[in-house]
């Protein structure tokens, strides 16, 4: 089969692996839809780290070929997404029933070979069924939405809310459709990529600012009558919207810490602010014991506009540098056509 290798460098190397056959506990997936995830990026900036040389991605979805004599949750032909980590059960997070805080955590596209590739080999266990009316590309995107669903779980939107996007990707986007179920009111986006701006239009959501050619604390000032937002979520990952963030909420806000900016980066925080007007932080990872929900909830979050651009895995370059230059929501891999 062909796979799409991190050898270390900053660029994949397509080569061709053996399919590994399922063990008793484990299915050989036929990989359907593997999206490009802002950590494959950062991996082979070097900003994060995988273990070469392995096969990236963590965001797929595929075709049950094969399973093993102890498999009862799916059967061959079955449309399924996978929850990618396997935690080792034993350090103090795992025993805390935080799992995904675990301390010796692997995962597919990190540490086991991922998505980009015609065949993927993972544990039972990470396997879920998809309910029918949802396509393979929207399955695909089951690990995100369950990294925002747990994002707007700890941040705990409530009814009425006002909620500020501070960036408009796809991860920007499935938070906004799960902020709208919990009750939030109002939605308002901060993108400064302008297709992505036409994006989020075109998705229903009408109230997005331009922060280069706007600026954004009045309009947010003059939309909540100088009082702020109730929720502030930074989905950017950059450490200028981190310390916007703080800016923008309102006394007693919360502000959600999303969008991942690599490791060392610093944001510069006004202390008394947090202190003075009560505003509660939160950061959010991975996507503890939500899988399971995102497919019981898939149907009504409408995704399958979130995927923009489709390649084969022999263009994975080409889809790369497009979604480096952002020109798109979700870039996805097709590795069998």
């Amino acid at each position: 089969m062909k796979a799409a290798i991190f050898d270390g460098s900053e660029v994949l190397k397509l080569q061709d692996l053996p399919i590994q056959e399922p063990k008793h506990d484990e299915v050989l997936i036929r990989i359907d839809s593997a999206t490009i995830c802002g950590t494959d990026q950062h991996i082979l900036e070097g900003k994060f780290w995988a273990k070469p040389p392995v096969v990236l991605g963590h965001e797929f979805s595929g075709y049950v070929e094969r399973i093993g004599s102890s498999v009862k949750i799916c059967s061959p032909g079955d449309l399924v997404s996978v929850e990618p980590h396997v935690y080792c059960g034993c350090c103090k997070p795992c025993r805390l029933g935080k799992p995904h805080l675990c301390l010796d955590r692997l995962a597919w596209g990190i540490n086991l070979n991922g998505g980009f590739e015609q065949y993927a080999t993972v544990r039972m266990d990470t396997v879920y069924r998809v309910p029918e009316g949802i396509s393979a590309e929207e399955a695909a995107l089951g690990e995100i939405t369950g990294c925002c669903m747990h994002g707007i779980d700890r941040v705990n939107i409530e009814l009425g809310d006002t909620v500020l996007i501070l960036g408009g990707g796809a991860a920007g986007l499935i938070l906004a459709r799960l902020a709208e179920l919990r009750g939030a009111a109002n939605i308002i986006f901060s993108e400064p990529n302008a297709k992505r701006r036409e994006q989020i239009r075109a998705m229903g959501y009408n109230d997005v600012i331009d922060p280069f050619n706007e600026d954004l604390p009045a309009v947010i000032a003059k939309r909540t009558d100088d009082l702020g937002v109730d929720v502030v979520i930074e989905a950017a990952g950059r450490p200028e919207t981190a310390a916007q963030a703080i800016e923008l909420v309102c006394h007693g806000g919360k502000v959600l810490f999303f969008g991942v900016a690599a490791p060392g980066q610093k944001a510069a925080i006004e202390p008394n602010r947090v202190f003075a007007r009560e505003i509660t932080i939160v950061g959010s990872i991975r996507n503890p014991y939500t899988h399971h929900r995102v497919m019981e909830i898939m149907p009504r979050l409408r995704l399958k506009d979130i995927v923009t651009h489709r390649y084969p895995v022999e263009n994975i370059l080409e889809a790369f540098d497009v979604a480096h230059r952002g020109e798109g929501l979700k870039i996805c891999i097709k590795p069998n056509g």
